[in-house]
């Protein structure tokens, strides 16, 4: 079957975008998830963080399916809704798009132009913050959790847990150490006794009253060099703290670039960050036998490109 691909970023998190549209529903979960393994492969020619589905929607000009390298599915994924709607905005010649996720929820987005020279950004509308950690933490006692334990992970690090509608737990530490992040990320990934579901899992360190810094491990992934919806968990949880204030714009510096976000007095919230294009590629893949046929290289968005390590230089200035 024939799919153009179209590789694509956001704070450094990377997918390839297919639009399914024209297919008329043949392409099915299981082709989508047998996708997402075999392209995401980083040891492979290709390798990302997941797959960008874009189909039809009833409530919106587009919808986003997404699935993470492992083949699950994700309710939400904050970066890659910004790329999906740079496409169907382009698509439809239109600077304001609303893009349903998977929950049916429709998410207003509009394109900004001045969040850094020559880079492609859009501004993410985030409904209200749902706190009741229930449907994907099992407690004794409550299904809410702000800035307390959770035993079975550590017995020193303090979590606050939240869904975008996709579950995170977010911790403020001093330092941030990767490969603590990752230990603690595979931990609560395979513990279905109190994380049936899975996590994403959120370090924050504070720089400043307007900045933090965040490392995510995204369930289905691993480490990323950024995770959209977990740069505002992590705002989120940072107001309830006291760190940040509700109302201002807060930069969130992460391995892979930064994004902005604000938090509103209810909980809802904004997020602007880059979208951007890395490289086109048509292929011919082979379900029955797992494997490329044939693929060509429709070519790459070099000033794209070059403008993101312009930015990335740019935070290493200020991060």
């Amino acid at each position: 079957m024939q799919f153009s691909l179209l590789k694509s970023q956001g704070s450094g998190n990377d997918f390839f975008l297919i639009d399914i549209r024209h297919y008329n529903g043949a392409v099915t979960d299981a082709m989508k998830k047998q996708l997402a393994i075999y392209l995401c492969n980083r040891n492979s020619d290709f390798g990302a963080d997941g797959i960008l589905f874009v189909d039809n929607s009833t409530v919106g000009d587009g919808k986003m399916v997404i699935f993470n390298a492992d083949g699950s599915e994700a309710e939400m994924c904050g970066n890659g809704i910004r790329i999906v709607a740079r496409y169907v905005s382009e698509l439809l010649e239109k600077p304001r798009v609303i893009i349903e996720n998977k929950t049916g929820i429709p998410y207003p987005l509009n394109l900004v132009e001045d969040f850094y020279p020559e880079i492609t950004a859009y501004e993410l509308t985030f409904p209200k913050a749902n706190f009741d950690s229930g449907s994907f933490l099992i407690q004794n006692n409550s299904t809410e959790l702000i800035n307390g334990l959770i035993p079975e992970l550590s017995s020193t690090i303090k979590f606050t847990a939240l869904s975008l509608p996709n579950p995170h737990i977010v911790a403020f530490v001093d330092d941030i150490v990767e490969e603590d992040l990752r230990i603690l990320g595979q931990k609560a990934n395979s513990s279905p006794q109190i994380l049936p579901h899975g996590v994403n899992v959120n370090f924050g360190k504070i720089i400043s009253d307007n900045s933090i810094y965040v490392a995510t491990y995204e369930r289905g992934v691993g480490l990323t060099y950024s995770c959209g919806t977990g740069m505002f968990a992590t705002t989120l949880s940072a107001v309830n703290g006291g760190h940040v204030k509700k109302g201002e714009w807060i930069t969130l510096f992460n391995k892979g670039g930064y994004t902005k976000c604000l938090v509103n007095d209810d909980l809802s919230g904004r997020m602007i960050g880059n979208a951007s294009y890395i490289y086109a590629t048509d292929i011919n893949f082979d379900f029955e036998n797992n494997n490329i046929i044939s693929s060509i290289n429709n070519g790459d968005y070099s000033d794209e490109t070059g403008a993101y390590k312009k930015l990335l230089a740019h935070v290493n200035e200020l991060s």
